[in-house]
Formats: C-alpha cells, sequence, structure tokens
C-alpha cells in the first residue's frame, strides 16, 4: 500500500494536511526521523512548510533519496527485462 510521507514541522501540522485532503492514518507518516522512514519502498513524499525550519531536514532529505534509489523500477519486470 502507497505511504504519503508526511515532512511537516511537526505531528499536528502532518495530520492536519491528511484530514484536509482526506487521507487515512494507516496511510499517513509524519517523517518524525529518520528512524520512521528508514527502508520504505512504496511512498510518496509531501513536504510542509514547517519542515524546512527543522534542524534534521537535511538527515531526512537524505534517508528519503536512500529510499528512492532501493525502489524497483516500474519499468523492468522480476526477471530483469522491459515491458
Amino acid at each position: 500500500m502507497l505511504k504519503y510521507v508526511v515532512c511537516a514541522g511537526s505531528q499536528a501540522e502532518a495530520q492536519a494536511w491528511a484530514r484536509l485532503h482526506g487521507i487515512s492514518s494507516r496511510q499517513c507518516l509524519y517523517a518524525s526521523s529518520t528512524r520512521m522512514i528508514e527502508g520504505l519502498r512504496d511512498f510518496a513524499v509531501v513536504r510542509l512548510r514547517g519542515f524546512f525550519d527543522r534542524a534534521d531536514q537535511e538527515e531526512i532529505e537524505a534517508c528519503l533519496r536512500r529510499n528512492e534509489l532501493k525502489r524497483r523500477s516500474p519499468l523492468v519486470t522480476r526477471h530483469g527485462s522491459g515491458d
């Protein structure tokens, strides 16, 4: 299931965004630390204004980039050939 990784200044800001867009709490994950988001594969990132004021913004961004690099390409089948 696709998870929305919400990069926000606080959990309250992330929850307000999810409510505004009708996204269930099971689909929404507040990026409170790299430990919470490390290893995710099927996700979409949402960056809210408060996130850019966080001291750990660069650390969170680096973790998201690592996760994106580990994703399986949708253009390659399990057998390694293109569609």
